[in-house]
């Protein structure tokens, strides 16, 4: 009896453990002090991470005053996975000095319920020694105390990039690494984004950047920021240590220190002196300065992907995959090509990835697979990548199969090979033996003798006046000289009419003519993501008739290579593909987006003679 109740409160003892841990969502409520002086207030700040909830209902105590101050997103990448967090805020505060405590309250998550702890907070009548709300303590020459160093550029703002895998500084040749890119900008400012983000250095390449950023209030350094927070990802073509240098083009405006500031009277619900800080900010005169913040100084380091135990089917995938379940059909005919279809899933640089091979590979020759991505998050740093792709058997008889592939993983630094269960097939016919084409020299043609005889011409019916010299035959041949001259005019002007390469020249400024127009369409409509994409075909239209390769296969990273730095065409393109990746809004944008695009198409215009 006793072993049964003891073995019971085990098992109950680890359900409850295992509960626990599985549970993914957590919650908190924190204070940011415990102590404020009457009529200012603190922050409560409610953080909700592995799941959804509503906004969090704040028990009302007597003479306790909590008034909402918005919400923030902040997101993670763990382990390949993009896990975002909420944080409600809140300012508390009382005109009644005292001891008060926040009961604990219930939060919903998902349809679980949690409770908080109990917050106390202390509401003291003397002032002197309390920060000011929702400010920290500030040191002697702050910029606070020194108007002209907080309207110093340096102090407006900067840019921190990072990479999101916090276990590892490095990234490797190939591979899209995760990077968290924030903007700080001072919490007591108004800042206004006026681009996207932009690589500086020609390094790295930016893929994916997060649309709209997640935002917080963040402590760095003693000072409060509020932080604007992107994920994106760099990719490097070569091995070393690179700066990370990005910008951001803002609008801040800080409030003038010098200006004395005039308290409005107010009525209403507004007459608390607990709010006169919030609103002697927006009475306040502030200086507003255009700025740059950037990331100079980081540096991130590229490793090349190392040489030892590099699979010989690898194509150049870098990140972390699986292979997933295809089916292989079981019968097949020597010498004739059949369709498969394979996926590979997971997270990392999926341009780069080719489909998986059809094993042993002796025995197999396939054609160029048609592929399609579908992204898995926000950022499209996972997802699955399927793969059609013709094949033909070389070999007859009954064989075993399988699909394999191969990539990289950064996060240990090996290479890994995947492979799919072995089917067994059935090939009918005869092998196919692959034969070089006989090249046979034709012998040179040998020169004949020719003997020529001297023609005896017989006077008794003839004439005698050469056949040059009678009048039907020079008649003949004028008529003769005037068709072939006709002929060869004919000729000359249907090789020019029907030339292929002035007839690709014309489809190329027809379809030029055609996207420039779709992109005035799409400016008027206010439609940024049509007018990109029509001008992108444009110039790269253009672009293509110019190098004779296919206009959509033009890319920013080719235009780079090919054209000079200062370039107006290369200008677009970056152009382009910050909004691409920014999803930036139009605002009134449009005006310069066109003057890029003119300037792009006039570069590209054939000098005149």
């Amino acid at each position: 009896m006793v072993s049964s109740f003891y073995q019971f409160w085990c098992i109950v003892a680890f359900g409850l453990l295992v509960g626990t841990a599985v549970r993914a969502a957590e919650v908190e409520a924190q204070l940011e002090r415990d102590s404020v002086a009457v009529g200012d207030g603190v922050m409560l700040t409610v953080r909700i991470s592995g799941g959804r909830a509503e906004q969090p209902q704040i028990p009302a105590v007597e003479n306790l005053v909590v008034q909402p101050r918005g919400r923030s997103q902040q997101v993670q990448f763990i382990n390949g996975k993009l896990t975002t967090s909420a944080t409600f805020n809140y300012v508390v505060g009382s005109n009644t000095p005292g001891d008060y405590q926040i009961p604990a309250f219930e939060i919903t998550v998902d349809d679980e319920k949690f409770l908080t702890q109990p917050l106390n907070l202390k509401v003291i009548a003397d002032a002197s020694n309390t920060p000011p709300a929702g400010l920290p303590p500030t040191a002697p020459g702050a910029a606070g105390d020194n108007p002209e160093r907080a309207t110093a550029e340096e102090d407006l703002g900067f840019l921190t990039v990072e990479l999101a895998a916090s276990d590892r500084k490095h990234a490797y040749v190939g591979e899209i690494a995760p990077v968290r890119i924030r903007a700080w900008l001072p919490a007591d400012s108004q800042p206004q984004l006026r681009s996207g983000i932009q690589p500086e250095a020609k390094a790295f390449t930016l893929h994916h950047v997060s649309g709209q950023p997640q935002q917080s209030i963040e402590m760095k350094d003693g000072k409060r920021y509020i932080v604007a927070t992107w994920f994106g990802g760099i990719s490097a073509t070569k091995a070393g240590t690179y700066p990370a240098s990005l910008s951001l083009n803002a609008t801040v405006a800080v409030r003038d220190q010098s200006a004395p500031t005039q308290r409005r009277p107010r009525s209403g619900p507004f007459a608390d002196p607990f709010f006169d800080s919030a609103f002697d900010q927006m009475g306040a005169r502030y200086i507003q300065k255009d700025v740059t913040l950037s990331s100079r100084g980081q540096e991130i380091e590229v490793r090349p992907l190392p040489v030892a135990g590099r699979p010989d089917g690898f194509t150049g995938a870098v990140g972390d995959f699986k292979l997933n379940p295809s089916e292989i059909p079981t019968a097949w005919n020597a010498g004739e090509p059949q369709q498969l279809v394979a996926s590979v899933s997971g997270s990392g640089n999926f341009a780069l990835m080719k489909a998986p091979a059809l094993t042993p590979a002796e025995n197999w020759k396939s054609y160029p697979a048609k592929s399609e991505f579908t992204p898995g998050d926000e950022a499209s740093f996972s997802g699955t990548k399927q793969f059609q792709f013709s094949a033909v058997p070389k070999k007859s008889g009954e064989q075993e199969v399988a699909l394999t592939f191969s990539y990289f993983d950064p996060a240990v630094g090996e290479y890994k090979s995947l492979s799919s269960p072995s089917t067994k097939i059935q090939v009918a016919g005869v092998d196919l033996v692959e034969k070089a084409e006989d090249v046979v020299a034709e012998p040179a043609p040998q020169v004949a003798e020719v003997q020529v005889r001297q023609k005896k011409f017989d006077s008794g019916g003839g004439t005698l006046v050469p056949l040059v010299s009678r009048p039907a035959f020079v008649s003949m041949l004028a008529v003769a000289g005037c068709l072939t001259l006709a002929g060869v005019l004919l000729a000359v002007i249907g090789k020019h009419w029907w030339n292929p390469l002035r007839l690709a020249r014309l489809a190329a400024e027809r379809a030029t003519r055609e996207a420039l127009q779709a992109a005035v369409e799409r400016a008027a409509a206010r439609d940024v993501s049509g007018f990109f994409a029509a001008a992108r075909l444009a110039v790269q239209e253009r672009l293509g008739a110019m190098w004779g390769q296919a206009p959509r296969a033009i890319t920013l990273a080719e235009v780079a290579g090919r054209l000079p730095a200062d370039s107006p065409v290369l200008e677009f393109f970056r152009e382009a593909d910050l909004h691409e990746y920014s999803r930036m809004q139009a605002g009134e944008m449009f005006s310069r987006w066109q003057l890029l695009l003119d300037q792009a198409m006039q570069s590209l215009n054939p000098p005149k003679p």
